[in-house]
């Protein structure tokens, strides 16, 4: 049984702000290589406070939710190099938060921090090369990028190469491939890793049919807030009470 592809998009994280520190410096007694050093230092802690702000804006975490103001706030710090706004910025154009959607501007901003070796970004141009998301589908290209953020333990990514290998997107299909990946994600607590695990243990893809391991899974997704597996786990759990009754 074939279901719908459904994985992983990797999330916003608040950054560890910077600890700064203070120095009594005499502009006379700083030499010029020094002064570049504490410049860059001031740049990178403002780009701290710059995207630590947007995202209060972007979640609305003791403010109202503006995504506009989020926006700005992380243009602000990307300006900077910070990788994590420059990320975010890729993600709102991808969802269309506070701007147009557009796929093509998300891919640009995603290539400019996956360059920087950002596995989030990594993960998330191998989606859209996967759903042909403002690119032609390719799950070759897919794949290489899921790799280049599995290999930095991106849980995401790990999981959505179990999806590939699920149904055979620019792979042969091997479902003992695919819950290999999926139980690599799902020992980080990825909730959608644990609904792929449910689903095989459901269906008995590429392993013996279990209905009681199925429903561990899923409920473990499901107590994740996982919206699928809470929906399969109640599909479930009225069958088993049906049958009860006709035993």
């Amino acid at each position: 049984m074939k279901r719908l592809v459904f994985s992983s998009v990797a999330v916003f994280l608040f950054a560890v702000p910077v600890v700064g520190y203070c120095q009594n410096f005499q502009t006379s007694q700083t030499s010029p290589e020094a002064s570049l050093r504490q410049e860059a230092n001031a740049d990178k802690e403002n780009a701290e406070r710059e995207y630590l702000a947007a995202m209060k804006f972007y979640y609305g975490r003791g403010v109202e939710r503006d995504y506009a103001e989020a926006l700005r706030l992380l243009r602000l710090s990307a300006a900077k190099g910070n990788e994590d706004a420059e990320y975010a910025i890729g993600y709102m154009y991808q969802k269309g938060e506070g701007v147009e959607q557009d796929y093509a501007e998300a891919m640009r901003w995603y290539l400019r921090v996956a360059g920087k070796g950002n596995e989030n970004a990594q993960n998330q141009i191998g989606y859209m090369y996967h759903h042909g998301w403002g690119v032609k589908t390719d799950y070759a290209e897919a794949m290489k990028w899921y790799r280049l953020a599995a290999a930095k333990g991106n849980y995401a990514a790990e999981d959505n190469i179990g999806v590939l290998y699920e149904h055979g997107h620019g792979v042969e299909q091997d479902y003992a491939e695919a819950m290999r990946w999926y139980l690599i994600s799902a020992a980080k607590g990825n909730g959608e890793a644990e609904l792929n695990i449910g689903n095989f243990y459901q269906h008995g893809l590429g392993v013996e049919r279990d209905l009681n391991k199925a429903m561990k899974w899923l409920q473990s997704a499901a107590s994740k807030g996982n919206e699928e597996a809470a929906q399969k786990l109640s599909a479930m759990n009225c069958v088993m009470d049906i049958d009860a009754i006709h035993e």
